[in-house]
């Protein structure tokens, strides 16, 4: 529980960005100054990066390893997601797990780069 109460900064913090990244990018398609393809690839990557980021800084401030502190806070997001899309859209498809497992392994990635970084400035 303690752990929560540390990640719940980063996890909101996640959710804020990625609000802000799909209005920026709902009014630039809206205006047709980005092209729907480049659309679909910032609606992949940005999440990616804010996951990354996030994970990276979560795993400065906890204690157990950089792998567990991925999994965990990429947990939190992504069943955060798969219940939106549930409850909104009541359709999943395969493409859709293949995100969610990208999106795990970027946070465990992000974390373990975090971890890293973390003992390297403490050596």
């Amino acid at each position: 529980m303690l752990y929560l109460k540390k990640i719940k900064k980063y996890y909101l913090n996640f959710f804020i960005w990625f609000l802000i990244s799909i209005f920026v990018l709902t009014i630039l398609s809206y205006f047709n100054i980005i092209s729907t393809n480049i659309l679909k690839i910032f609606k992949i990557v940005i999440p990616i990066i804010i996951i990354i980021i996030n994970s990276c800084n979560s795993a400065k401030i906890t204690k157990i390893k950089g792998y567990l502190n991925g999994i965990i806070y990429a947990s939190l997001i992504t069943i955060t997601l798969f219940l939106i899309n549930i409850i909104f859209f009541r359709i999943f498809f395969i493409k859709q797990s293949i995100y969610y497992i990208i999106l795990i392994i970027s946070a465990t990635l992000g974390s373990m780069i975090g971890k890293t970084k973390k003992s390297q400035l403490n050596n």
